[in-house]
């Protein structure tokens, strides 16, 4: 199986881990607290954790969650200053509201910006009796209100949990605890093909592995030919291949990848946000070209060197920086207004697919 980046990023990520949970076991509690990186099955369990740890046996009516990217800053802080009802913390959530993330411009842009800055601005007056939690998958560490979670950390009022994907080792033996529970044995040979299907995603891993744990309920082991019976090629993996037709403005290739895709029962939600990632990545490793290395670059972005070097900088030498930009920013609204009804994710996707593997001089006629 092909190198999953630094290990020591994997180490990292399990040094923090550690930390964490021994914080929430002291109940050594903080008023704001950032949880990001690109495992989401990471970022969602400890989510839930630190919830719990904070709620304690509260009344949920304590508890306050937004998501998405209208967020009033002026109605998080009125809830931030009013006391916990019958409890100890007041817990508002922020959670996938890109708050953290370099934005480009336009009119949404602004907005953000100015709710990131209010709540910047407030980080420092947050109340003992408040805790604010905000998750994201990519934060701009450059970002003001990054630096002042960090300041916060620092001061001993904030948290920060990076969830970075583990080390290959650790992953595999997580992977083949997901079997175990079900009552399976698994090879080692085995485990290794699954792996190669599903990638790195422990968020896919773990749905892929209850998949073939129902198709093998009864069995004492899994083979290799259930999961070349039941799991699906990585699906990152034919979204990047998408990404590149869309670059060399194969409108018939990339909407056929996307076709197989759907056949495969891969959710357009699931596309859309992975269209997100990929070219979030690849405007991250466009910025860092000349800074860093191959390798560095790789474990900044949280992917292994290879992809940098052998799939992203080719890619990358078929997108212009703004168009990028706004494929992001296209990718970022469509997956929020499906999310909310506004839109069907399916149509959304397909819209971006023709509007950015139509020639350079027509993507500015298109609106998704």
């Amino acid at each position: 199986m092909a190198s999953f980046g630094k290990k020591q990023r994997g180490q990292d990520f399990a040094a923090r881990q550690r930390q964490f949970n021994e914080a929430l076991k002291e109940k050594d509690l903080r008023r704001v607290y950032l949880i990001s990186g690109e495992q989401a099955y990471l970022r969602l369990q400890n989510r839930e954790r630190l919830v719990k740890a904070l709620m304690g046996d509260g009344d949920e009516m304590n508890l306050h969650r937004f998501s998405g990217m209208e967020i009033d800053a002026s109605e998080v802080i009125d809830l931030a200053e009013t006391l916990p009802f019958f409890a100890d913390r007041r817990v508002i959530v922020l959670e996938g509201t890109n708050l953290l993330q370099p934005r480009s411009g336009g009119r949404m842009s602004s907005s953000l910006s100015q709710t990131a800055e209010k709540l910047a601005d407030y980080i420092s007056e947050v109340p003992e009796t408040t805790s604010i939690v905000f998750v994201e998958e990519n934060v701009d560490k450059r970002g003001k209100l990054y630096k002042v979670i960090a300041s916060a950390v620092k001061g001993g009022s904030g948290c920060i949990l990076e969830c970075t994907t583990p080390d290959e080792a650790t992953l595999r033996t997580w992977a083949g605890s997901l079997f175990k529970r079900s009552g399976l044995a698994i090879s080692g040979a085995a485990l290794a093909m699954f792996l190669e299907y599903t990638g790195e995603d422990m968020q896919y891993i773990a749905g892929e592995a209850e998949k073939l744990s129902c198709y093998c309920m009864g069995k004492k082991e899994v083979t290799r030919q259930d999961i070349a019976d039941v799991c699906s090629p990585r699906i990152r993996d034919r979204i990047f291949d998408m990404i590149s037709a869309i670059a060399a403005h194969d409108t018939k290739t990339a909407l056929t990848i996307y076709m197989d895709l759907v056949s495969l029962k891969t959710s357009p939600q699931i596309v859309l946000s992975l269209m997100r990632r990929q070219f979030h990545q690849l405007l991250q490793v466009q910025e860092l070209t000349g800074r860093m290395s191959d390798a560095e670059i790789a474990g900044e972005v949280g992917v292994p060197a290879f992809v940098v070097t052998k799939r992203y900088r080719p890619a990358l030498r078929m997108y212009q920086r703004g168009t990028l930009e706004d494929a992001l920013e296209d990718c970022v609204r469509a997956d929020y207004e499906s999310k909310s009804g506004r839109i069907d994710a399916g149509v959304a996707v397909e819209m971006i697919i023709i509007k950015y593997s139509a020639r350079q001089a027509d993507i500015r006629e298109w609106t998704v």
